[in-house]
């Protein structure tokens, strides 16, 4: 599929939001877990409780000793940690990208002002697929035993740190795509394919959370 027909097709898809849960009728609901969406302006990602996290000897968990919950984003290396974004950085990001960075932000309350996010949208999700989020998750680490770097990023909540990812960024799979992607993991009915902007997942993840 051409760039132009992607663009197109996620924009027809940009409307439709799905009203289905994200686990099988069967489950009983005192299993759920909760996991979290998290929106500030067009980046998304997904957070999760380090208590639910299924592997509890994964090395990143050890680097936020005093955190009760961990949010997960996926970017290109050198505009996810740019003092400031410019339009030549997200050019460059979307066509050029030579290296991409997973970063991780430890957080206690999963509110927009702890967060100092735009959105967070709550959704629940069936023990069996939050270990497959979580599993999806560990996967994109370019390192079985990731050791972060660089320097935090400014204007979200610390500890945040950076590590390198396996994935190449490039357009139209970009860092709302990948918080697509991780929620479909889990068992979430999302096109992942089809999602471009923070506001479809944003839009997708209200609708998953009404179940």
């Amino acid at each position: 599929m051409s760039l132009l027909a992607t663009v197109l097709v996620a924009s027809l898809f940009a409307g439709c939001a799905s009203s289905d849960a994200c686990y099988e009728p069967e489950v009983s609901p005192g299993s759920l877990r909760s996991v979290y969406v998290v929106k500030r302006a067009w980046h998304t990602g997904v957070a999760i409780a380090i208590a639910d996290w299924p592997d509890r000897d994964w090395p990143v968990l050890a680097d936020f000793p005093d955190s009760r919950y961990l949010e997960f984003g996926w970017g290109d290396a050198r505009f996810y940690q740019a003092e400031e974004e410019t339009w030549w950085l997200a050019l460059r990001a979307a066509f050029f990208s030579t290296a991409s960075a997973l970063h991780v932000i430890g957080f206690d309350h999963p509110t927009p002002d702890a967060l100092r996010a735009d959105e967070v949208i709550e959704v629940r999700l069936s023990e069996q697929g939050l270990r497959k989020l979580a599993a999806s998750i560990e996967a994109e680490f370019k390192d079985v035993a990731p050791k972060s770097f660089g320097v935090p990023l400014r204007g979200v909540p610390e500890p945040n740190k950076f590590y390198h990812a396996k994935r190449r960024f490039f357009f139209p799979r970009m860092c709302n795509w990948w918080t697509a992607q991780r929620l479909h993991d889990g068992g979430c009915p999302i096109a992942a394919w089809s999602v471009v902007s923070p506001n479809r997942v944003i839009r997708e993840a209200k609708g998953f959370a009404g179940n």
